[in-house]
């Protein structure tokens, strides 16, 4: 696979871990996950928080691409990048409404 198809679906991953709804629940859950010797700030909360969604949705957005890819049977490199892009797109959604308020065109 090019790297350069990655870039897209981590574009739109670092745009989910930002404004996704569930950053709040993973924020909230810090206690859990955060390690012990970093002080516990805000800012790297919430920086941590998003970066784990960013990843968690570049994982999940991934399971269908390899799932045709091994049983799919041929190898085309487009259309498991174009599948795993789809699939970043839909675990995307939920974040819209926080990203056009963001960028000033939500109520």
């Amino acid at each position: 696979m090019n790297r350069n198809a990655l870039v897209p679906i981590m574009a739109v991953a670092i745009v989910n871990g930002i404004f996704s709804p569930w950053v709040l629940a993973v924020f909230v859950l810090y206690p859990i996950w955060y390690p012990a010797w970093l002080p516990p700030y805000a800012q790297l909360v919430y920086m941590a928080s998003a970066l784990i969604l960013s990843t968690l949705t570049i994982m999940v957005a991934g399971i269908p691409a390899a799932l045709h890819e091994r049983l799919g049977g041929t190898q085309n490199p487009a259309l498991t990048t174009s599948i795993w892009l789809a699939g970043a797109l839909v675990l995307t959604l939920p974040a819209l409404p926080n990203v056009m308020k963001a960028l000033g065109l939500g109520a």
